[in-house]
């Protein structure tokens, strides 16, 4: 099954469907989301479109890494 990820989607609801995904965030730059509480807060409205967006981090490269560790993003 191929592990699709939808930039509508919050961060939280991505990773309670991907739990592996946690780890590819971080590495991606959103370290945040590791901090006690965040994810089950912030985590609920934010999406990777947001926070890349706030971060200053190019979405497409974002997308390119998540392809690269096997999700269809959509």
């Amino acid at each position: 099954m191929e592990k699709e990820i939808d930039l509508k989607k919050s961060v939280y609801e991505l990773v309670k469907t991907y739990p592996e995904i946690k780890t590819t965030l971080v590495e991606l730059g959103f370290k945040d989301i590791v901090l006690p509480g965040m994810l089950e807060t912030a985590g609920r409205i934010m999406t990777i479109e947001k926070g890349a967006k706030m971060k200053q981090f190019d979405i497409k490269d974002i997308i390119k890494k998540l392809e690269d560790k096997g999700y269809k993003v959509v």
